[in-house]
């Protein structure tokens, strides 16, 4: 059947008085009927566009301005009546000054244009302009400030105290922080304290005692959330065969837990692509270097008998994008670990290649290292001391070079990248939610822990560049037993040092909190609710937040778990997103190879690199 041109016109124009039909800010009327009868009239052509809402008043150059202040506008015609489909231009009226964002916005069926991420690069006094057509508006004033120095150098807050030195230190499921020491302040074997952030200050941590000495233990999260925590002291150079696992869902330890074959004094733990925990490195009971490590599956320990291989104290290991175990440094040489080949000489093999021979030819002691993103490592700093116990070439003076290596491309080879400003040992290297890499503390001197050469001055690299910026720098000396963790909120606590029972290492029964540079470049993004918590692998959930469309990166940080300058369990993924109407659905990576089953902080980003505060994730 046929419509008449009339009776279209008529249709269409009921349909967009009904949806035009608005109430509170927007302030809109219905269009004006054209006939006696109530017919109401089509739209013509734009004829005025008004403000509906301002921009903000203020703001600072090149902030991402917040929803709720991003400018509105309402086209209308001649006959006032709303203007659907209709394209909007925004631009600066009559002042230098660059506009940031999507500068075009279409009207709805209610004639409103809204803008969704703009922001000015300038400072000074500006007005923008709307046009469509030959019909425009003018906005308000915005005066545009100056970044504070903040925002290019970070900031440092007071020393915060404890009632211990936090030298093993680990971020929990629940948000609570797991810490311990060598000693109380009384001399006496240092005992675990749990510390709710939300509640007080460090001062007000419970503590939960352990039956064995945790202190120089390996430790990192497994699947669901438990803190394995493998080996520990039993006096210097000498390790534990123990096992120990907190729940922080009961807050408290587990208890009978089978032991290892040996002793570990100085291991790392890592958690496998599969949710199986390994264990590698460290000194026995007897001081002997352990060669062999020990996996843990179906709720016991494993010798992996083929995998023999002397390695320095702590190793800086990541599971690879392949499913292998990367052992990153702190010797010359790269290797893969297959925890389950089994060859002649047993079960588990190492392997190497030409391109895992660090550039710098010197053993990396007490460097870090960082897996920033699926398969890239950076490794920083290290070095310095001659009586140091490897049998590869050791340097008199610890180094500020960096090397990169990239897991995911065939034959992977470091490479270098810029190094820091200032030599470093005993530093830490901390993932930040925009991407850059944090070092903060550590000594320029040579020897194991000359606290003469004490630097305080953090610095962060940037992957996209490959350059160092110098930032803030801390008001305590932190080197040997010093850490960094990331908390949700962005900041990072840096925190500890000493607490060696040797005078020449002062005890630091404190942290201090840095602040980084995107906290101080205008409004952050928030999220308002996950679809789900626990996700699967290749799964897509639902991240509510008004700030949708200006989100241009998504990121999740596994939880931290750090000591003695690595963090075990801290690594990175940037996550494939799409954006829609109030929400962004973020999806998982496919394997845990590319991100081991647990718990990570998941952030969502402006273009400035602003991140939201952190929301706990579960992939498993």
């Amino acid at each position: 059947m046929l419509v008449s041109r009339r009776a279209t016109h008529l249709l269409l124009a009921a349909g967009l008085a009904a949806s035009s039909v608005t109430c509170g800010d927007e302030n809109l009327t219905r269009p004006t009927p054209d006939t006696p009868s109530g017919e109401l009239a089509v739209a013509g052509p734009p004829a005025k566009i008004n403000m509906n809402r301002q921009p903000p008043a203020n703001a600072l150059d090149r902030e991402v301005w917040d929803p709720s202040t991003q400018p509105r506008v309402v086209v209308r015609d001649a006959s006032n009546v709303a203007v659907a489909g209709v394209v909007v231009t925004a631009s600066i009226a009559n002042s230098p000054g660059t506009l940031q964002g999507t500068a075009t916005a279409t009207t709805a069926a209610n004639g409103l244009a809204t803008f969704t991420d703009l922001g000015i690069a300038g400072t000074g006094q500006h007005t923008l302009r709307f046009t469509t057509g030959s019909v425009a508006a003018t906005s308000s004033a915005i005066t545009v400030n100056a970044l504070p120095p903040e925002a290019t150098m970070g900031k440092w807050d007071p020393p915060v105290a404890w009632d211990i030195v936090p030298l093993h230190m680990s971020l929990l499921p629940t948000g609570k922080i797991l810490a311990w020491s060598k000693y109380e302040s009384d001399g006496t074997m240092g005992m675990p304290r749990l510390w709710d952030p939300t509640i007080g200050p460090p001062t007000t941590a419970l503590m939960v005692a352990a039956d064995t000495m945790l202190f120089c233990s390996g430790h990192a999260l497994m699947a669901d959330g438990r803190l394995m925590v493998s080996g520990g002291h039993k006096k210097d150079d000498r390790g534990l065969d123990v096992t120990n696992i907190f729940d922080p869902a009961t807050e408290s330890w587990a208890s009978g837990l089978p032991k290892m074959a040996k002793g570990r004094w100085y291991p790392t733990v890592t958690a496998l692509a599969d949710g199986r925990m390994i264990t590698v490195a460290g000194r026995d009971s007897a001081s002997a270097v352990v060669l062999l490590p020990e996996i843990w599956e179906n709720n016991q320990w494993v010798r992996l008998t083929g995998a023999s291989l002397k390695l320095p104290y702590y190793p800086r290991q990541f599971v690879a994008p392949n499913g292998k175990l990367f052992y990153a440094g702190e010797r010359v040489k790269a290797r893969y670990l297959d925890v389950d080949v089994v060859t002649t000489s047993g079960r588990g093999q190492w392997s190497s290649s030409t391109g895992f021979t660090h550039l710098w030819p010197y053993n990396r002691d007490y460097g870090s290292a960082v897996m920033y993103d699926l398969g890239k490592v950076l490794y920083v700093g290290g070095g310095g001391d001659l009586n140091w116990s490897t049998t590869d070439p050791k340097a008199s003076a610890p180094t500020a070079t960096a090397e990169t290596i990239d897991l995911n491309v065939t034959g992977p080879h470091w490479s270098n990248t810029d190094p820091m400003h200032f030599p470093r040992r005993h530093l830490n290297a901390t993932i930040l939610p925009d991407g850059q890499v944090l070092v903060t503390g550590g000594t320029s001197a040579g020897g194991f822990n000359t606290l003469s050469g004490a630097v305080h001055t953090a610095e962060v690299w940037d992957p996209t560049t490959g350059h160092w910026s110098l930032l803030a720098g801390n008001s305590i000396d932190r080197v040997y037993h010093s850490v960094s963790l990331l908390l949700p909120d962005g900041t990072v606590l840096h925190g500890a040092s000493g607490d060696a029972g040797e005078p020449p290492y002062p005890r630091q029964p404190n942290h201090e909190i840095f602040r980084p540079p995107y906290l101080f470049k205008g409004v952050r993004p928030t999220i308002t609710s996950l679809s789900k918590t626990n996700v699967t692998y290749a799964e897509t959930f639902t991240v509510t937040t008004a700030y949708a469309a200006q989100i241009t990166k998504a990121r999740w940080i596994r939880l931290g778990s750090v000591t003695h300058a690595f963090d075990a369990n801290q690594r990175a993924n940037t996550l494939t997103f799409s954006r829609g109407s109030g929400k962004v659905r973020v999806t998982t990576p496919a394997f845990g190879r590319r991100a081991p089953p647990g718990h990570y902080l998941l952030f969502l980003l402006n273009r400035n690199g602003v991140p939201s505060v952190g929301r706990i994730v579960h992939v498993q």
